[in-house]
């Protein structure tokens, strides 16, 4: 009975022009263009060996890896060669691994190029190694280590031009020069008026104006006349504007230390160096102030350095206090 039905399948199949594979037994072409590809191999064999998944793992590696590589080039382009000024200056460079990408010039907004990477010479900084050998803390060797690039007081010499907007428009302005499109909002204190206290509570001026950022529309800057003279600018993340006691407070610096902040060129614009140059300012003063009240800085360095502290008197900052 199977016999009989095998045959009257075989030869059903053969009628449609297709056989049964004696080696499987299963129902496959008979004619030659169906049997095999037009390159001459069996269809589907191309794919016989391989794993689709380890396709794709091989895949994303080799995308990342580049990607890892690319990255790690293009952020080569500024503070490269690497240098270590404790030790004796190489031959050659250091670059590490993979090398710095070869130079690109790009277009300013403002007109003119920069080029990428310079291998301009960094800035001679007032400092010196707590210890001889890489990776030692710095100690500021200069009168005001809150003007001099060092530590919490650090900054980038970027452009010193000011940041603009679209339409040449000043990114960074006074609100006596935007009229009416800038206001305090009703209900908030207005610090305009507000004597300026420093972390010693005595006077070292008062608020003359606000500088707001038209760029991200937020109040940066507190213009500030000075009792003796002069106007300074404090970042307002440096105060505390205080309703009820009418006044604006820093925890920064002293109050004699506003006559050093860093003056800006023009009396109606601070440039993008301007800026940093202020906020380390402010920043350096949370370490620094109290050594420059008392005149530990820009003193000789004694021969000897003892760990954990030194002759400026900045054992505080390498001693863990007790829990």
């Amino acid at each position: 009975m199977n016999d009989g039905v095998s045959q009257i399948a075989g030869q059903a199949a053969q009628a449609a022009g297709h056989g049964i594979d004696p080696a499987t037994g299963m129902v496959g072409s008979t004619t030659a263009s169906e049997a095999v590809g037009s390159w001459g191999f069996h269809l589907g064999a191309i794919t016989h060996n391989l794993d689709g998944v380890v396709v794709l793992f091989w895949a994303f590696a080799l995308f990342f890896g580049t990607l890892v590589w690319y990255l790690r080039a293009e952020d080569k382009r500024e503070g490269y060669p690497m240098e270590d000024p404790t030790q004796p200056e190489r031959a050659h460079p250091l670059v590490g691994f993979p090398p710095a990408p070869p130079p690109k010039t790009y277009t300013l907004m403002k007109g003119g190029t920069a080029t990428m990477p310079h291998h301009n010479s960094p800035p001679e900084v007032p400092a010196r190694h707590l210890h001889p050998f890489p990776g030692s803390a710095w100690i500021p060797t200069g009168a005001n280590p809150m003007r001099d690039p060092v530590g919490p007081a650090a900054y980038a010499l970027r452009e010193d031009e000011p940041l603009l907007q679209e339409g040449e428009r000043l990114q960074l302005v006074p609100l006596r020069d935007v009229g009416d499109e800038w206001h305090v909002q009703g209900g908030d204190s207005d610090p305009v008026g507000m004597p300026v206290v420093g972390r010693d509570d005595k006077v070292a001026g008062h608020v003359r104006d606000l500088w707001v950022d038209r760029g991200t529309k937020l109040l940066r800057y507190l213009e500030i006349e000075l009792t003796g003279g002069g106007r300074r600018l404090m970042p307002i993340f440096f105060a505390n504007v205080s309703p009820k006691f009418r006044r604006v407070k820093t925890r920064s610096i002293f109050a004699e230390q506003f006559a050093a902040v860093p003056e800006t060129k023009h009396p109606d614009q601070i440039t993008a160096r301007e800026e940093d140059r202020i906020c380390a300012y402010f920043a350096g003063g949370k370490m620094f102030a109290e050594g420059v009240r008392r005149g530990r800085y820009g003193q000789t360095p004694p021969e000897e350095t003892r760990r954990g502290g030194d002759a400026h008197g900045l054992k505080r900052l390498f001693i863990r206090r007790p829990a």
